[in-house]
């Protein structure tokens, strides 16, 4: 056994994990509907990291607060972060826009040889509602729940209240220190699970849809694939990385791959934090400003679920013959934006929130059954771009900082 085991824990976790993801997918075309009994594998893995997820959050965003080193700089950071989030998302929809119109990815498709079950109506949250539920009545609640835009309100006005209170403070911030380095232990623990969890998940999915649910939408698919792919090279990679953020996108995207490849095949942004730390940090950034955007990204910064508002929208504007003029395409764009911003990081939010995009341009609901069908494949995709983004960012906001290691 020792023999066996010692190969295999030589292995990077990027390889592992790989291995774990091709066999997976391998075993769900042999097994089938079958394979669902692996399953399991892949739930206790997404349980593992989801229960580190809101502690480790809480103390990241309390230290990097207080460690910033003074208000004004916390400010900064926070307001660049969130003009970069901004403009890339926004980028991200237009370019979901432009390509879902470009290929037709509703024509053909027969509505009458499809489900479509009516959801239950949600109605939209105003502004004003976004910003008040951001502010946590009961923080252990929040914490309970796992609501991260209330921990992360929560954890950055304590972090700031240490910074102002000095060494009265500094007690507290050590114990939050010293959580914070126990939860980071407690997630290399569960890292080491991953190549079994994904080959349950793939397995999973593979053997209960087979290769036969690509077809009805393989344009919706493969618009999706397209626009991920070219946002995260050209836009994430090459603009935001090696442009804004002078780092080469080749060092950058090997760095990454780890976080790309554990996210690609869970499809939760939150329970990929960890990773996407680590990987950040070994491109340069600095600890104070991974551990500040990143768990803030991971809840506010969305630019692959932008695109798949985008793509959904148009798909389902295609397939019921409605005619999208400019005005309504620029409404999509704006709650698109703030949809997505608003996305939780978890596996089928996007869903949930398209409900909100569609109602603001009048279009049926009905899509949303027609694309749960495929909606993990869609997620695959654009939870990639999603973290890449939280990690583009830290780059930019590292090296406007001058903070960034070379």
């Amino acid at each position: 056994m020792g023999f066996i085991c010692k190969p295999w824990n030589r292995l990077s976790l990027f390889t592992r994990i790989m291995i774990g993801f091709v066999l997976g997918i391998v075993l769900g075309l042999v097994l089938g509907p079958r394979a669902e009994v692996l399953k399991p594998l892949g739930t206790i893995l997404t349980n593992l990291l989801t229960m580190v997820v809101a502690p480790l959050v809480f103390t990241l965003l309390v230290c990097a607060a207080a460690d910033v080193g003074d208000g004004k700089r916390l400010g900064r950071i926070g307001i660049k972060t969130v003009i970069i989030f901004l403009v890339s998302t926004a980028l991200a929809i237009v370019l979901g826009l432009v390509v879902s119109n470009m290929m037709n990815i509703g024509a053909g498709v027969e509505l009458s040889n499809m489900a479509a079950p009516q959801p239950k109506g949600q109605a939209p949250a105003s502004m004003l509602d976004t910003v008040i539920n951001i502010i946590p009545v009961n923080i252990f609640a929040s914490l309970a729940k796992q609501n991260l835009l209330q921990i992360i309100f929560f954890a950055l006005i304590m972090g700031f209240a240490l910074l102002k209170l000095g060494d009265k403070g500094k007690p507290l911030l050590d114990c939050c220190r010293a959580g914070q380095e126990v939860m980071k232990e407690i997630t290399n623990m569960a890292l080491e699970f991953t190549p079994y969890g994904v080959l349950g998940l793939m397995a999973s999915v593979v053997g209960k849809n087979g290769t036969a649910i690509l077809i009805p939408y393989i344009k919706t698919i493969g618009a999706m694939y397209l626009c991920a792919v070219v946002y995260l090279l050209v836009v994430q990679a090459v603009l935001m990385v090696g442009v804004f953020g002078r780092v080469s996108p080749l060092k950058f995207l090997k760095n990454m791959k780890e976080a790309m490849t554990f996210v690609f095949a869970t499809c939760s942004s939150v329970a990929t934090i960890p990773l996407n730390l680590a990987c950040v940090k070994k491109v340069g950034v600095d600890e104070e400003t991974a551990n500040f955007v990143i768990p803030f990204g991971a809840v506010m910064n969305m630019n692959g679920t932008a695109i798949y508002e985008a793509v959904a929208v148009v798909f389902t504007a295609q397939i019921f013959g409605v005619e999208l003029t400019f005005t309504q395409q620029v409404m999509i764009m704006l709650t698109a934006t703030l949809a997505s911003i608003g996305t939780a990081g978890i596996p089928g939010s996007g869903l949930v929130m398209l409900t909100i995009v569609l109602s603001s341009v009048n279009l049926p609901m009905e899509a949303i059954g027609l694309l749960a069908g495929i909606d993990r494949i869609l997620n695959m995709a654009r939870c990639v771009p999603n973290i890449v983004g939280d990690a583009a960012t830290a780059v930019i906001v590292a090296q406007s900082e001058g903070t960034l290691k070379r």
